[in-house]
């Protein structure tokens, strides 16, 4: 266990020191390549997706359904009288 731990730090110092050197890429970017990079898509986004589908494939399915039932429900007369001296 011990030598998990003392690994872990040697790799977070050397992931540091690297950080150190390279610097901040975008500080030396121009307004026109840091908007072609934000523009760039992602493939981290649907791949972390695929994942959550993979991990729990009736979430979205769930979620409509949710949703489904709580537009209901607000649409729905509860049944009790009117408030006497009740806004309209």
């Amino acid at each position: 266990m011990d030598y998990v731990v003392g690994l872990l730090l040697v790799g977070l110092v050397i992931y540091g020191i690297v950080k150190a050197i390279t610097g901040n890429s975008y500080a030396e970017m121009t307004s026109e390549e840091f908007e072609e990079d934000v523009k760039r898509s992602s493939k981290l986004g649907p791949a972390l997706m695929t994942v959550q589908k993979i991990v729990d494939p009736d979430h979205h399915v769930e979620y409509v359904q949710e949703e489904k039932e709580r537009i209901e429900a607000d649409a729905a007369d509860s049944g009790d009288p009117p408030k006497a001296g009740g806004a309209l």
